[in-house]
Protein backbone atom coordinates (compact mmCIF):
# COMPACT_ATOMS: atom_id res chain seq x y z
CA UNK A 1 0.00 0.00 0.00
CA UNK A 2 2.80 2.32 0.89
CA UNK A 3 4.47 2.14 -2.85
CA UNK A 4 1.32 3.00 -4.30
CA UNK A 5 0.82 5.75 -2.06
CA UNK A 6 4.33 6.65 -2.97
CA UNK A 7 3.79 6.46 -6.49
CA UNK A 8 0.69 8.28 -6.76
CA UNK A 9 2.38 11.40 -4.23
CA UNK A 10 5.31 11.23 -7.24
CA UNK A 11 3.28 11.43 -10.16
CA UNK A 12 0.98 14.45 -8.39
CA UNK A 13 4.33 16.17 -7.76
CA UNK A 14 5.60 16.08 -11.55
CA UNK A 15 5.06 18.75 -13.86
CA UNK A 16 6.36 17.58 -16.80
CA UNK A 17 4.49 19.30 -19.86
CA UNK A 18 2.91 22.16 -17.77
CA UNK A 19 5.30 25.01 -19.48
CA UNK A 20 4.60 23.61 -22.99
CA UNK A 21 0.74 23.65 -21.59
CA UNK A 22 1.26 27.59 -20.63
CA UNK A 23 3.02 28.39 -24.03
CA UNK A 24 -0.15 26.72 -26.00
CA UNK A 25 -2.12 28.53 -23.60
CA UNK A 26 -0.62 32.56 -23.55
CA UNK A 27 1.28 32.35 -27.32
CA UNK A 28 -2.09 32.89 -29.43
CA UNK A 29 -3.03 35.80 -26.82
CA UNK A 30 0.85 37.47 -27.05
CA UNK A 31 0.88 37.15 -30.56
CA UNK A 32 -2.85 38.96 -31.24
CA UNK A 33 -1.47 41.81 -27.92
CA UNK A 34 0.76 42.10 -30.27
CA UNK A 35 -0.52 42.35 -33.83
CA UNK A 36 -2.98 45.06 -32.22
CA UNK A 37 -0.32 47.06 -31.14
CA UNK A 38 1.20 47.57 -34.09
CA UNK A 39 -1.78 48.49 -36.00
CA UNK A 40 -2.84 51.11 -33.60
CA UNK A 41 1.05 52.79 -33.62
CA UNK A 42 0.45 52.12 -37.43
CA UNK A 43 -2.71 53.95 -36.83
CA UNK A 44 -2.06 56.88 -34.47
CA UNK A 45 1.16 57.58 -37.38
CA UNK A 46 -1.24 57.71 -40.16
CA UNK A 47 -2.96 60.61 -38.03
CA UNK A 48 0.50 62.33 -37.56
CA UNK A 49 0.68 62.22 -41.02
CA UNK A 50 -2.87 63.35 -42.23
CA UNK A 51 -2.10 66.37 -39.56
CA UNK A 52 0.95 67.02 -41.60
CA UNK A 53 -0.30 67.09 -44.95
CA UNK A 54 -2.49 69.35 -43.76
CA UNK A 55 -0.51 71.68 -42.74
CA UNK A 56 1.86 71.45 -45.88
CA UNK A 57 -1.22 71.92 -47.87
CA UNK A 58 -2.20 74.88 -45.95
CA UNK A 59 1.42 76.14 -46.38
CA UNK A 60 1.45 76.17 -50.35
CA UNK A 61 -1.96 77.59 -49.98
CA UNK A 62 -0.56 80.50 -47.91
CA UNK A 63 2.34 81.06 -50.87
CA UNK A 64 -0.21 81.94 -53.26
CA UNK A 65 -0.57 85.41 -52.46
CA UNK A 66 -2.02 88.11 -54.78
CA UNK A 67 0.78 89.84 -55.99
CA UNK A 68 -0.68 92.45 -57.35
CA UNK A 69 -2.68 93.24 -54.12
CA UNK A 70 0.88 93.40 -52.62
CA UNK A 71 1.81 96.20 -55.09
CA UNK A 72 -1.24 98.31 -54.71
CA UNK A 73 -1.44 98.15 -50.80
CA UNK A 74 2.36 98.30 -49.24
CA UNK A 75 2.29 100.61 -47.01
CA UNK A 76 1.71 100.86 -43.40
CA UNK A 77 -1.25 101.14 -41.15
CA UNK A 78 -2.18 104.63 -39.18
CA UNK A 79 -0.54 102.84 -35.89
CA UNK A 80 2.37 101.25 -37.51
CA UNK A 81 0.34 97.86 -38.78
CA UNK A 82 1.97 95.71 -41.32
CA UNK A 83 -0.59 95.97 -44.52
CA UNK A 84 -2.35 92.61 -44.91
CA UNK A 85 -1.66 90.00 -47.36
CA UNK A 86 -4.29 88.56 -49.82
CA UNK A 87 -4.96 84.91 -50.39
CA UNK A 88 -5.87 84.48 -54.11
CA UNK A 89 -9.54 82.27 -53.86
CA UNK A 90 -11.00 80.09 -57.00
CA UNK A 91 -13.04 82.18 -58.86
CA UNK A 92 -15.55 79.81 -59.11
CA UNK A 93 -16.33 77.92 -55.78
CA UNK A 94 -14.65 81.11 -53.61
CA UNK A 95 -12.23 78.62 -51.49
CA UNK A 96 -8.87 77.26 -51.97
CA UNK A 97 -9.55 73.74 -52.73
CA UNK A 98 -7.67 73.29 -55.85
CA UNK A 99 -4.34 75.07 -54.14
CA UNK A 100 -4.45 71.98 -51.51
CA UNK A 101 -5.08 69.54 -53.78
CA UNK A 102 -2.38 71.09 -56.08
CA UNK A 103 -0.07 70.56 -53.34
CA UNK A 104 -1.02 66.63 -53.31
CA UNK A 105 -0.83 66.25 -57.04
CA UNK A 106 2.72 68.10 -57.04
CA UNK A 107 3.86 65.86 -54.29
CA UNK A 108 2.29 62.65 -54.97
CA UNK A 109 0.04 61.88 -52.68
CA UNK A 110 -2.54 58.99 -53.50
CA UNK A 111 -5.65 58.32 -51.50
CA UNK A 112 -5.78 61.80 -49.48
CA UNK A 113 -8.97 63.50 -49.86
CA UNK A 114 -8.91 67.51 -48.96
CA UNK A 115 -12.38 67.95 -47.48
CA UNK A 116 -12.49 71.63 -47.07
CA UNK A 117 -9.82 74.29 -47.17
CA UNK A 118 -10.98 78.20 -45.91
CA UNK A 119 -9.36 81.19 -45.64
CA UNK A 120 -10.23 83.41 -42.47
CA UNK A 121 -9.46 87.33 -42.35
CA UNK A 122 -8.72 88.01 -46.19
CA UNK A 123 -7.94 91.79 -46.23
CA UNK A 124 -10.83 93.88 -47.96
CA UNK A 125 -10.73 96.97 -50.11
CA UNK A 126 -12.89 99.19 -47.78
CA UNK A 127 -12.05 97.63 -44.08
CA UNK A 128 -9.74 95.22 -42.27
CA UNK A 129 -6.65 96.24 -45.34
CA UNK A 130 -4.11 95.07 -42.08
CA UNK A 131 -5.25 91.17 -40.75
CA UNK A 132 -3.38 88.65 -42.23
CA UNK A 133 -5.63 85.39 -43.27
CA UNK A 134 -5.56 82.34 -41.63
CA UNK A 135 -5.80 79.22 -43.91
CA UNK A 136 -7.54 76.04 -42.80
CA UNK A 137 -7.29 72.68 -44.87
CA UNK A 138 -8.84 69.43 -43.94
CA UNK A 139 -7.69 66.47 -45.37
CA UNK A 140 -8.78 62.66 -45.00
CA UNK A 141 -6.95 59.54 -45.74
CA UNK A 142 -7.75 55.94 -45.84
CA UNK A 143 -6.11 53.60 -43.10
CA UNK A 144 -6.03 49.64 -44.11
CA UNK A 145 -4.62 48.08 -41.18
CA UNK A 146 -2.27 45.18 -41.16
CA UNK A 147 -3.14 42.61 -38.72
CA UNK A 148 -6.55 43.04 -36.97
CA UNK A 149 -8.78 44.50 -39.33
CA UNK A 150 -11.68 42.60 -37.52
CA UNK A 151 -11.19 44.80 -34.37
CA UNK A 152 -10.62 48.43 -36.16
CA UNK A 153 -14.07 47.33 -38.37
CA UNK A 154 -11.90 46.91 -41.79
CA UNK A 155 -10.46 50.05 -43.26
CA UNK A 156 -10.72 53.60 -41.21
CA UNK A 157 -10.80 57.10 -42.27
CA UNK A 158 -8.24 59.24 -40.84
CA UNK A 159 -8.67 62.79 -40.75
CA UNK A 160 -6.32 65.53 -40.39
CA UNK A 161 -6.51 69.43 -39.83
CA UNK A 162 -3.35 72.03 -40.55
CA UNK A 163 -3.48 75.80 -40.58
CA UNK A 164 -0.83 78.55 -41.88
CA UNK A 165 -0.99 82.42 -42.09
CA UNK A 166 1.22 83.92 -44.97
CA UNK A 167 4.15 86.45 -43.73
CA UNK A 168 6.02 88.73 -46.06
CA UNK A 169 10.09 88.53 -45.09
CA UNK A 170 11.29 91.99 -43.94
Amino acid sequence: MGSRLDTLRENLSNDRGSLAMAVVIWAPVVVLLMAFLVDVGLLISDRTQASDYADQAARRVAQDIDQGWLKTHNTRGPNGEDPGIEIKLDPVTGDCVPDAKQYLIDNQIADTTITSCTVTGNPRENNDLYVNPRITVTLQMQYKPLFVGFALKGDTTVTGTGSATPVIPK
